[in-house]
Order: C-alpha cells, then structure tokens, then sequence
C-alpha cells in the first residue's frame, strides 16, 4: 500500500513544480533582456520579406497585447488587432529601411519591465521614401521563460519626406 502512495506522491510533485511559473531574471539581467527585446522589436520590423516581417514583429507580443498608436484612432487590443493594424491586406507594400531606437530608461519590478526611448524611423510606402521620429513606452511581462510586450505606446513628428 506504500508504494502506490509514493508514486502518488511522486506524480502529484513532478505537475506541481511543472505549474511553477519560472522567475523573472535579476535586476540586471532583466534589463540586458528587456534591451534585447527593444532591440528584436526594432529587428523585425526589418525582415527581408513581409511575411517573414509580420511574424517576427508579432511574435513579440503578448497574445492580450495593447497598442496606443499616435493620433485618434485608438488603442489596438490583441494579436488579431495588431495584425489589421500594421499588416492590412489592401495596403500598399511598406518597406523599412532603417530603424533606430534610443533606449532612455529600463525600469523593473518583479515581473513588469518598461523601456522608454527615442525613435528615428525610415520605410518607403506607396513610392515615397518617409521618415518618421519620436517618442515610446512599451510595458513587458515575464511569463514563460521570456519577456512579452503587452503594452506600447508611441507620438511622433510629422512624417518628412526623404
């Protein structure tokens, strides 16, 4: 009758720990991760092919994620909206030539990471070649094993033409 009870024991341990969700990296480490995903966000937008762009922009956001674009038009909730939002399937072909984000501050707490900075940003839309500058905040939470963004914000200047 032991042995059963062990075995119980045994399994009933093995899915607790396996629920465990894993902790978020020290201070320090957090940061060099969360300068890593600034840096992967700003990457992806400068995939080779849209698709490729599409996916690696969207894989680094939380499925919930919100975005707060500058202007009007509202908040963005969740992966689906995101998509419609930046890859619509009418719109003319977008190429990002160059992206360079400034990191300002990187603040931790526990789970939540915010990374603030300045961007300068140029693509070619419909035949023109745009810049577009200026300001974001973007929210991350650990969960998983890696850092996810859930929430971005961002205000620019008019865009110039190149």
């Amino acid at each position: 009758m032991r042995l059963p009870f062990r075995f119980a024991w045994l399994f009933a341990s093995v899915a607790l720990a396996a629920c465990v969700e894993a902790e978020p990296p020290a201070a320090p480490a957090a940061k060099d991760s969360l300068r890593a995903l600034d840096r992967a966000y700003a990457e992806a937008w400068l995939a080779s092919s849209p698709d490729d762009q599409e996916r690696a922009v969207l894989a680094l956001f939380d499925r919930d994620a919100v975005i707060i674009p500058d202007g009007a038009a509202g908040p963005e909730k969740g992966i689906s909206s995101l998509r419609r939002y930046w890859f619509p399937d009418d719109a003319p072909s977008t190429t990002v030539t160059h992206f360079d984000r400034e990191i300002d501050a990187i603040d931790v707490e526990g789970d939540l990471g915010v990374v603030s900075g300045r961007y300068v940003l140029s693509f070619s839309y419909d035949g023109r070649d745009l810049t577009q500058k200026g300001n974001y905040v973007l929210v991350a939470r650990y969960s998983g094993g890696a850092w996810k963004i859930q929430r971005m914000i961002w205000n620019d200047a008019p865009l110039t033409d190149v």
